[in-house]
């Protein structure tokens, strides 16, 4: 028998990008993405990937309209399998020493993290148009600058 409390909680409505569950990478994969993404845009004064959304962005178009690159995520992303577990900088010589396959798989990552990064909010990323106020393209009212 089902809780419930714990099921009104599951009733509950969460925004996209709040916790949204995955639709296509698991857990262990969705770690190692969100690393990677943080290697290409890497929170400073500004927010990085990760409060961006860019897992959340990646995950949903894996499932839509980038689905053809699903399979090549599921195959490469064991390569990087112990990425989160290094310091930031040793992450960072890793990727950098990459070939190959590998190195053409975390390029595919870094355009899909750009798409997010900088793309309109409503394709699930760019959460809170982090990257539009980074750069001064929408004033803190949320209007557009002309």
């Amino acid at each position: 028998m089902i809780d419930r409390r714990l099921f009104l909680l599951s009733a509950i409505p969460i925004p996209f990008y709040a916790a949204s569950p995955l639709q296509v990478l698991s857990p262990r994969e969705a770690v190692i993405v969100e690393a990677l993404c943080d290697q290409i845009v890497p929170a400073d004064d500004a927010p990085g990937a990760r409060q961006a959304g860019v897992l959340y962005y990646i995950d949903r178009q894996l499932a839509g309209p980038l689905a053809r690159f699903a399979p090549r995520y599921h195959a490469a992303l064991p390569v990087f399998n112990g990425l989160p577990d290094l310091p930031f900088a040793e992450q960072t010589a890793f990727l950098q020493a990459l070939k190959g396959e590998p190195a053409a798989f975390f390029q595919l990552v870094i355009d899909h993290t750009m798409q997010s990064y900088y793309g309109s909010p409503e394709h699930g990323g760019n959460r809170d148009e982090a990257s539009w106020k980074m750069l001064d393209i929408v004033d803190v009212m949320g209007g557009h600058k002309h």
